[in-house]
C-alpha cells in the first residue's frame, strides 16, 4: 500500500535548510567576537533585566511608597467621612444648641450685671445689696423651667391659641388701665400687682400679637400679596394692642410690638410697596404721638441736643454718655461704678447699658452686642432652615422682638436712638420681661428640631390644603424619584 502523503504543511523541512539554520547563529558569533564565545541567549536576557532591574530599582520603591501613601490618605479619609457621617446630627440640633448657648450666656452676664448695677440701691433702699439679685434671680429660674418645658411643647399648639391668647391679653391690657387694678408708677399704669408681684401685660402682648399674625399669615399665605390682606393683617396684629399700650402710655412696647409683626410680614412675602407704605405710615404716626405729648417732645429734643439741659430732659442721656465715656476700653472694674449712686437714672433697668460701659468698658459693650449678634444669628438660621410656614413666622417674629428691642436699648443708651424706656432682654432687672423672653427662646428652640419643620405643603396643594384642614396639614416636600424603565 502506498504510503499517504502529508500535506506540505505537516512535512519537515528539508536537511540543507535545517543546516543552513544551525549555521546562521555561529556564523553572527564569529562575526561580533572571533575571540571570545558568544554568551548564551537566556544568559544576555537575565543580564539586560537585571541592568534594568538595578537601574529602576529607587524608582519603584518612590513609587511603592507614594501609592502607600496615597492609600493611607484614602483609607484616613474614608474613616474620616465615616465618622462625620456617623457624628451627624439631625436637622435643626446644632442652631438649637447655639440659641440656648446665646441665651444662658445673656442670662449669666445680665444676672452679675443685674446685682452690679442694683447693689447701691438695694443696700440703702432695703438694707441688703441682694435685694434686687434675688428676686431676679428666682425669675431667671421660673424663666429658665419655662424655656425648657415649652421646648418639648410642639409649637403647632400656639397656633391654635393664637386668638384666645390674645383675648386675655386684651382684657388684661384694658384691666391694667382700670384704677385700683393697675398700678401707676412714675406717671405711667404699665403693671398688675398679684401677690405682691408686679405683672407687665405688654410684653405678653408682643408674643399674642405674633402668634395671631402668623397664624392668620400661615392659613391664607396668598392674601399677604394683596394690599386688602396685608391691611387686614396690619389692622389686625398692629392696631388694638398697640392703641392700648399706648393709653398706658409706652412708646417703646408699641414700637417692639411693631417691628416684630412687620419682620412676620416680610417673612410671609410682602410685597415692597406695601412695607414702604406701612413704614411710612408708622412714622407719622410716631410724630404724631411724640407731638401731642409734652415729655416724648423733650425727649425729642434731648436726643437732638442733649446738653441743651443737662440737668432736665437730657439727663438721662448725657449721664449715660458719660457713664460709657469713664469706662473707656477696659473698664472701672465691676462693681466699681460711681454712676450707679443715684447720677443715671434708671440704672437697673433702661439704663443698664451705661453701667456695663462703665465698669466693662468698650470690650463689654463688644462682648455684650456679640451675645445678642450669635442670639440673632442662631434664630435666624431656624427660621430660614423651617420649611413649615407658621413656623418660619412665629420664630421671625420671635427672635425680631428679642434682638429688636436690645438694639433699640443700646442704641438709646450709645444716643444713636432717643430714649424709649424699654428694658434690655435678659440683662435689665424685671421680672415679666425676662420669664416671656425666656418662653419665647423654649419656642424657637422647639421649631429648631420640630419634625414638622422640615415639612412643607406644596405649591399646588397649598390652596387646597388650608381650606381643607385649618392646621396646615403638610406633606414632605422632598422631590420624589421617577420609577426606573423596565429593561
Amino acid at each position: 500500500m502506498p504510503e499517504q502523503q502529508l500535506p506540505a504543511w505537516l512535512s519537515p523541512p528539508p536537511e540543507g535548510r535545517q543546516t543552513e539554520r544551525r549555521r546562521q547563529p555561529e556564523r553572527r558569533g564569529s562575526a561580533t567576537s572571533p575571540a571570545a564565545p558568544p554568551p548564551a541567549p537566556a544568559a544576555r536576557k537575565r543580564s539586560s533585566r537585571a541592568k534594568t532591574g538595578a537601574a529602576k530599582a529607587p524608582t519603584g520603591t518612590a513609587q511603592a511608597r507614594t501609592v502607600a501613601a496615597q492609600e493611607r490618605r484614602t483609607g484616613a479619609d474614608r474613616r474620616g467621612a465615616q465618622r462625620r457621617r456617623a457624628a451627624k446630627l439631625p436637622p435643626g440640633v446644632a442652631e438649637r444648641r447655639y440659641l440656648l448657648a446665646a441665651t444662658i450666656l445673656l442670662l449669666i452676664y445680665g444676672l452679675v450685671m443685674a446685682y452690679s448695677a442694683s447693689a447701691a440701691k438695694a443696700f440703702f433702699t432695703y438694707g441688703s445689696s441682694w435685694y434686687f439679685f434675688e428676686r431676679q434671680l428666682v425669675y431667671a429660674v421660673l424663666g429658665v423651667v419655662a424655656m425648657f418645658v415649652l421646648a418639648r411643647v410642639d409649637y403647632r399648639w400656639w397656633r391654635r391659641l393664637a386668638l384666645p391668647l390674645a383675648i386675655v391679653v386684651g382684657i388684661l391690657l384694658v384691666a391694667v388701665l382700670i384704677p385700683g387694678v393697675g398700678t401707676q408708677i412714675n406717671g405711667a399704669r404699665r403693671w398688675i400687682l398679684l401677690g405682691g408681684q408686679s405683672l407687665t401685660p405688654g410684653e405678653f402682648a408682643k408674643m399674642a400679637a405674633i402668634m395671631l399674625v402668623a397664624g392668620l399669615a400661615a392659613e391664607r399665605p396668598r392674601e399677604v400679596l394683596q394690599a386688602g390682606g396685608f391691611a387686614r393683617l396690619v389692622l389686625i396684629g398692629i392696631v388694638p394692642a398697640g392703641a392700648l399700650i399706648m393709653l398706658e402710655p409706652d412708646l417703646g412696647t408699641t414700637i417692639v410690638l411693631a417691628l416684630a409683626v412687620v419682620a412676620v410680614l416680610v417673612a410671609a412675602g410682602s410685597r415692597l410697596r406695601h412695607l414702604l407704605t406701612l413704614c411710612l405710615a408708622a412714622a407719622l404716626a410716631v410724630l404724631a404721638l411724640i407731638a401731642v405729648e409734652p415729655y416724648r417732645m423733650q425727649r425729642l429734643t434731648a436726643f437732638i441736643d442733649p446738653w441743651q439741659n443737662p440737668r432736665g430732659a437730657g439727663m438721662q442721656t448725657v449721664q449715660s454718655l458719660v457713664s460709657i465715656a469713664s469706662g473707656r476700653i477696659f473698664g472701672v472694674g465691676l462693681g466699681n461704678s460711681i454712676q450707679k449712686f443715684g447720677f443715671l437714672p434708671e440704672q437697673t433697668t433702661d439704663s443698664i447699658t451705661g453701667i456695663i460701659g462703665e465698669e466693662l468698658g468698650l470690650l463689654g459693650l463688644l462682648a455684650l452686642i456679640g451675645f445678642y449678634v450669635f442670639l440673632a444669628w442662631a434664630g435666624y438660621r431656624i427660621a430660614l432652615s423651617c420649611r413649615e410656614l407658621f413656623g418660619k413666622l412665629l420664630a421671625t417674629g420671635i427672635v425680631t422682638a428679642i434682638v429688636g428691642q436690645a438694639f433699640i436699648n443700646i442704641a438709646a443708651a450709645l444716643g444713636l436712638l432717643p430714649l424709649t424706656g424699654i428694658p434690655l432682654p435678659l440683662v435689665s432687672l424685671g421680672g415679666t420681661s425676662l420669664v416671656v423672653v425666656l418662653m419665647g427662646i423654649g419656642i424657637v428652640a422647639n421649631i429648631a428640631t420640630n419634625r414638622r419643620s422640615y415639612i412643607v405643603v406644596s405649591v399646588e396643594r397649598r390652596g387646597g390644603a388650608h381650606r381643607r384642614r385649618r392646621d396646615g396639614g403638610a406633606h414632605d416636600a422632598r422631590p420624589r424619584r421617577r420609577p426606573r424603565a423596565q429593561k
